[in-house]
């Protein structure tokens, strides 16, 4: 086996430092719309609250059921921008909040074409490295490594997909709902 370089353990050395620095990504991976990973993601975020973390909900869907509207109750939530009649993260004003973590439901959206980032897990990344730690929930079909095999199995094609290198960079930890 050969030896690393200096210049190859250097830059291993900077990498674990900048992960040190980095937030940490927790997602809610579902099958199917309806299967429970908005509940699972949010109450996640209401038990860290109740442990003393500083949790902020940064996006919502448009509805829940009332076991989940319960736990929303509880939660401090930072309102979305509306551009038209589309919504984006607020993403300045949660880094200005410095909330330890923050709840994103539904990572696979298209931002407005006014944004810095065309999409939502751009947003996601941008908060990651500033040293806040995210939450989030999406369904296999957004995955664009399975978009083909979704699309054959129910014909239906996702208008946004995320990037697989996204998730593989980024996913500390992927939670199968």
């Amino acid at each position: 086996m050969q030896r690393p370089s200096p210049e190859q353990i250097l830059a291993e050395i900077e990498f674990e430092e900048r992960r040190k620095r980095r937030g940490r990504l927790k997602v809610f991976l579902g099958y199917a719309g309806g299967v429970g990973k908005s509940f699972q993601m949010l109450d996640e975020g209401r038990r860290r609250r109740d442990r003393g973390e500083d949790v902020l909900v940064c996006a919502l869907q448009p509805a829940y059921p009332p076991e989940v509207q319960e736990i929303l109750a509880k939660l401090e939530i930072v309102p979305l921008l509306q551009t038209g009649d589309t919504e984006s993260i607020d993403v300045p004003a949660v880094i200005r909040r410095r909330p330890q973590v923050v709840l994103i439901d539904g990572l696979a959206y298209k931002n407005p074409p006014d944004n810095p980032h065309a999409h939502r897990w751009e947003d996601v990344e941008q908060l990651l490295e500033a040293g806040i730690s995210v939450i989030t929930s999406v369904n296999v079909q957004y995955l664009e490594k399975h978009q083909y095999e979704v699309e054959r199995i129910t014909g239906k094609r996702a208008a946004c997909t995320i990037p697989m290198g996204f998730l593989d960079r980024s996913a500390d930890e992927i939670v199968v709902v």
